[in-house]
């Protein structure tokens, strides 16, 4: 790591440090270092993955109350993941957008997005619960493995959402893992991967 030295002040490449007089100086903001070429991947990966799943679309549940992304990390017992997710929280408006965009050509775009990625976390539940004998019906145990499970869900569901599209778009890995984080992070924050807290 490359830090430049300014009196006490420093950061990294991917960071910015900013000295100030207060009790909590100096302060060290690092950014994602694809930001600025995140929408040129976005755009085409969440087309494809819209017009993937279009013909197959079925209205979701309301996606309007979204719980506190800490609420949902600790409820679902998140570990691994839990870090990305925080520091991609600050990145939904720029998903937000490019998905309005969408929307605005194609309509339902969104919802269609949203149950995309729904569908996806259903099928590796499904599984999980198939693997594990488990009854969905009871409530407590089926929460129960996915929370013991959560981090390895989230993983499926980001691997299978991507491969159905990331064929058809040419960029280099790091930035396709890069949207491919801030993806499943937009699914995670509107209760459309694991389970949204009682």
């Amino acid at each position: 790591m490359n830090l430049q030295r300014i009196g006490e002040t420093q950061a990294s490449d991917n960071g910015i440090a900013i000295t100030s007089t207060g009790t909590e100086s100096p302060v060290s903001i690092t950014i994602n270092k694809h930001a600025t070429s995140l929408p040129s991947i976005l755009i085409p990966l969440l087309d494809k993955i819209i017009s993937a799943y279009q013909p197959q679309y079925e209205e979701i549940g309301n996606t309007t109350e979204i719980p506190d992304v800490e609420d949902k990390i600790s409820y679902n017992s998140v570990k691994i993941y839990a870090d990305d997710i925080r520091e991609n929280t600050g990145y939904m408006a720029l998903i937000e957008g490019i998905l309005d965009s969408i929307d605005d050509q194609n309509p339902n775009a969104k919802v269609t997005f949203l149950w995309a990625i729904n569908k996806k976390y259903k099928g590796c539940k499904r599984k999980l619960f198939l693997d594990n004998s488990i009854d969905p019906s009871d409530k407590p145990k089926a929460q129960e493995i996915i929370s013991a499970n959560a981090d390895k869900i989230i993983h499926q569901v980001a691997t299978t959402i991507i491969s159905s599209c990331s064929g058809h778009i040419n960029a280099p890995i790091e930035l396709v893992e890069a949207a491919q984080e801030l993806i499943v992070c937009y699914g995670f924050i509107n209760c459309q991967i694991l389970e949204k807290p009682q």
